[in-house]
């Protein structure tokens, strides 16, 4: 134990992972905690809707500022990174109003979608607003390193979360999983905007429209390539969610939803705070000039032995443990973990993969990548419920498609990164 404590103080690059990581892991536990419950307050429908809800919310929200919160940890002048973050919450605003239009003019369509929930029509913009801003004074607050307070925001979040969603099945007459999430959401962005203006970090003096539209055109390829690339491939994430509500039954996606909330959660404790503090090393060295091979090799590497024990035990005792912790109504939900497992796996040890797309500034060619993957995600699970009339074949389709997806990309960067160490 000495000696682990004795490594992280060391290497500041772990204790900055471990330091959000105990955050992480405080959200990710209560949320866990709370998922047996809100299983047996909710059925697999009203999960359904939550799911589809928010996966317009957040598929919204994460392109809502045209990506350039993205760029936000590349200049090397905070000025600069102080512009990045006041254009990225213009443009966030803008995009969420053209979002609210959009609704009112297609009222009875979005009616139908929710099921005859008319809140939500109304919730869905200040739901994409939060997850848009958000993420803005996220990727802000890592380039500043104030991992310890991303950790105690995440971790309030999580506790609002699961507080709102619980009291919310007695309080309202909606479908609490979805306004208790709202709720949190704008709650947490409050802890980290307020903490923000307490720590002056952001200062109008230094903000002009000189500098704003230098950093909007120098950094032109977040917008052009890496927001369709996003909004793609967070369509092709939630694709079947989408798929399966339409050519099967609520429910289904509502047993989907519940697999990746549920392996997510954990998932999410290493990977996310890896994925911030990665970017932030990585892109410094970067721009410094140095070699990121050992970095990217040792991260990619330690995540996937990270990820070797609950592989199995998902992999042999899925709806064991799913029917246990959730009821017997959702023993289906193991059977797509067990089915998906493979496909976590790839996803977990990803992060770093991904990141370097924005660090070579290749969002051009992922932006073709996310193409070709969402065709080929949308006609595996078509091909399973045309010719099988089975969600089961096109879930495994899915899969297949998604694990090639994220294996070649990996060998893609891989070989990326050793044509830059011979430059």
């Amino acid at each position: 134990m000495n000696k682990i404590i004795n490594k992280l103080k060391q290497s500041n690059y772990l204790l900055q992972i471990v330091t959000l990581m105990s955050g992480t892991l405080m959200a990710q536990v209560i949320i866990l905690l709370f998922i047996p419950i809100l299983t047996r307050l909710y059925n697999p429908s009203e999960f359904g809707i939550y799911s589809l809800f928010f996966a317009i919310a957040g598929m919204v929200g994460m392109v809502s500022s045209l990506s350039y919160e993205q760029a936000i940890m590349l200049p090397k002048s905070n000025r600069d990174a102080q512009a990045l973050v006041f254009l990225s919450i213009l443009t966030s605003i803008t995009i969420v109003i053209i979002l609210a239009i959009v609704l009112l003019l297609f009222y009875d369509f979005f009616l139908e979608y929710f099921n005859n929930n008319s809140y939500m029509i109304y919730l869905l913009p200040f739901a994409t607003l939060a997850i848009g801003l958000m993420q803005i004074f996220d990727a802000y607050s890592t380039r500043k390193e104030f991992y310890k307070k991303i950790a105690t925001t995440k971790m309030s979040a999580s506790l609002a979360t699961v507080g709102t969603q619980s009291i919310s099945r007695y309080i309202f007459s909606l479908n609490g999983l979805v306004v208790g999430k709202v709720l949190s959401d704008i709650f947490a962005l409050y802890l980290l905007v307020s903490f923000h203006i307490k720590k002056q970090t952001l200062q109008l003096k230094y903000i002009s429209k000189r500098r704003i539209n230098f950093n909007l055109h120098k950094h032109e390829n977040f917008p052009k390539y890496q927001t369709a690339s996003t909004l793609i491939n967070s369509f092709s994430q939630n694709i079947p969610l989408f798929m399966f509500s339409a050519l099967f039954s609520p429910a289904i996606s509502g047993f989907y939803a519940l697999t990746y909330r549920a392996m997510q959660a954990p998932m999410l404790l290493v990977s996310s705070a890896t994925r911030s503090v990665y970017y932030q090393k990585a892109s410094k060295m970067y721009a410094n000039g140095e070699d990121i091979y050992s970095l990217y090799k040792k991260t990619t590497l330690g995540l996937a032995k990270i990820f070797i024990v609950p592989l199995f035990i998902i992999l042999f005792f899925g709806q064991e443990i799913f029917s246990l912790v959730f009821g017997d109504k959702w023993i289906e939900s193991g059977l797509i973990a067990q089915i998906s497992i493979v496909w976590f796996l790839f996803g977990f040890i990803s992060p770093p993969t991904t990141i370097m797309f924005n660090i070579f500034s290749l969002q051009k060619i992922r932006l073709y990548i996310q193409i070709f993957t969402l065709i080929l995600r949308a006609l595996a699970i078509y091909i399973g419920f045309y010719f099988y009339n089975s969600y089961i074949i096109s879930l495994i389709l899915f899969i297949v498609v998604g694990v090639l997806h994220n294996g070649g990309v990996m060998i893609y960067i891989y070989i990326k990164i050793k044509e830059k160490r011979k430059i």
